[in-house]
C-alpha cells in the first residue's frame, strides 16, 4: 500500500475554479461556449495540492521487509544460468524456513537499465536488501548508480570503480581460482613453473591471473606452451616440456577436454596444477582418471558433498550441467551472505558450499575453495597441511 497525497484523501474536494459574484445575469448574456456569464471573473484556485508522480511514491511504514533478488532469467542468452542461480537462491531460503527473510525475485530481460529500474522499484516497495548483477557489466551499472543509497550485494566483481559504502561483491571469478592454486604450489614448496595454456579467451584470464599471483608469491615462469587442441599436437607436448629446463613443476590453463588431452603427456614426475575449468567433477571416474595427480581448487559442494555445510541443502530438482551447478550452489551462498549481512552480529567467515567467504577490505567477499585431487578418476580433498 502507497501513501496516498492529500489531494486523493477523504477530504471534501476543492473547487478548482473559484467563480468571483457577478450580478444576475439574462440567458442571453451565457456564453454557450464556455457555460458562463460573459461577465464572469474567473481566478485560478492556489495551494491546491499536486498530482502525485507515481514514480517517486514512497512505502508505508507498514509494508513487509524483504531481500529483493534480481535476475535476468527472461535473457535469451543469460536465462538459463540466472535461473539456476534463482533456484538455488530460493532452495537456500525455503531451507531457512520462517526464521529467514522474505525474498521477492523479479525477473529481468538485461542488465542495463532494466537492472537499475528494477533494483529502485525494489527498494520503493520495501527491500532491505538487494541481490543482483550477475554479470560484470550489470555489477557495474549496480556500483555506478544510486541503488547503493541503501544495501546492495552484487554478485559479481564491478570494474574499474571503488565500491560505495553500502554495496558489496562476490563472485565466482576463474581467475581467483588460479590465484589460490598459485598460493597452493608456493605452499607446497614449488618455485619453477610450465605454463600450458589454448587460444580461448577464458584460459587466456586463467593463465595471466595464475602468473601475476605466481611472481608476486616468488615463483618464476619458466616455459610457456600452446595447446592448439587438435589431437596432433597433444604428443608434442612431452618433448616441449623436456626442452625447458628447470622447472619443477606444471600449470595448465586449459578447460576440461584440453586438460584430459595434455595430461598424458605431462611426465608424472613433474606436479600438475589447474583450476575447476579443466576438471568436470561430476564426471564418470573412467572420464577423469586421464586427469591422474591434477591438484586444483573446487567448491566443497563438488569436493565435499558430505560436509555438513553442504548437506543441510537440496539438490537441485532437475538436471543441471556442472556451470548451471556452480551457479545453483552460489544461489545458496547468495542467500546465505545476504541474510549475513543484514544482522546487526555478522559473524565471518561463512563457511559456504562455493568456499569459505571472508569479508576483505573494499567491501569485495572473498572466497577460498577447498583444494582437491583427481585419484583414480575421482576427486578428493586434499588433507590440510
Amino acid at each position: 500500500m502507497w501513501m496516498v497525497s492529500p489531494a486523493f484523501s477523504a477530504d471534501p474536494p476543492q473547487r478548482t475554479t473559484d467563480f468571483g459574484p457577478a450580478p444576475p445575469q439574462s440567458t442571453d448574456d451565457i456564453d454557450p461556449a464556455t457555460g458562463l456569464a460573459r461577465t464572469t471573473v474567473v481566478r485560478p484556485l492556489t495551494n491546491v495540492p499536486p498530482v502525485p508522480d507515481a514514480r517517486r511514491l514512497q512505502p508505508q511504514q507498514g509494508s513487509r521487509p524483504h531481500i529483493a533478488l534480481i535476475l535476468p532469467t527472461t535473457s535469451p542468452t543469460l536465462g538459463r544460468l540466472a535461473d539456476a542461480v534463482r533456484q538455488g537462491f530460493v532452495a537456500a531460503a525455503e531451507a531457512a524456513g520462517r526464521e529467514g527473510p522474505a525474498v521477492a525475485v523479479t525477473a529481468i530481460e538485461n542488465e542495463g537499465m532494466a537492472l537499475l529500474d528494477a533494483c529502485r522499484a525494489a527498494q520503493a516497495a520495501g527491500a532491505m536488501l538487494v541481490v543482483g548483477g550477475l554479470t560484470r557489466d550489470g555489477a557495474t551499472a549496480l556500483s555506478r548508480s544510486d541503488c547503493p543509497r541503501q544495501p546492495v550485494l552484487a554478485l559479481n566483481d564491478p570494474q574499474g570503480v571503488d565500491l560505495p559504502a553500502n554495496l558489496y561483491a562476490v563472485s565466482l571469478s576463474i581467475e581467483n581460482e588460479a590465484r589460490q592454486v598459485a598460493l597452493l604450489a608456493v605452499a607446497e614448496g614449488w618455485h619453477s613453473a610450465i605454463v600450458i595454456t589454448s587460444p580461448s579467451p577464458l584460459a587466456k584470464r586463467v593463465q595471466e591471473a595464475f602468473e601475476r599471483e605466481w611472481t608476486r608469491a616468488a615463483g618464476q615462469v619458466t616455459g610457456r606452451l600452446m595447446f592448439s587442441g587438435t589431437a596432433e599436437d597433444a604428443p608434442l607436448v612431452r618433448d616441449r616440456i623436456a626442452s625447458v629446463r628447470a622447472a619443477d613443476m606444471v600449470f595448465m590453463a586449459l578447460d576440461a577436454a584440453d586438460a584430459r588431452a595434455v595430461r598424458p603427456y605431462v611426465s608424472g614426475m613433474l606436479p600438475l596444477y589447474a583450476t575447476s575449468l579443466s576438471v568436470n567433477p561430476r564426471a564418470e571416474a573412467i572420464v577423469n582418471v586421464d586427469l591422474q595427480g591434477v591438484r586444483y581448487v573446487d567448491m566443497p559442494w563438488f569436493v565435499q558433498p558430505d560436509h555438513p555445510a553442504v548437506m543441510v541443502y537440496p539438490q537441485p530438482r532437475s538436471p543441471m550441467s556442472v556451470e548451471e551447478e556452480r551457479l545453483y550452489a552460489f544461489g545458496i551462498d547468495a542467500f546465505r551472505l545476504a541474510t549475513q549481512m543484514l544482522r546487526s552480529d555478522r559473524k565471518w567467515p561463512l563457511d559456504g558450499v562455493t568456499g569459505k567467504i571472508t569479508l576483505e577490505p573494499g567491501n569485495f567477499f572473498a572466497r577460498t575453495p577447498t583444494p582437491a585431487e583427481i585419484d583414480g578418476g575421482r576427486v578428493i580433498p586434499l588433507r590440510a597441511p
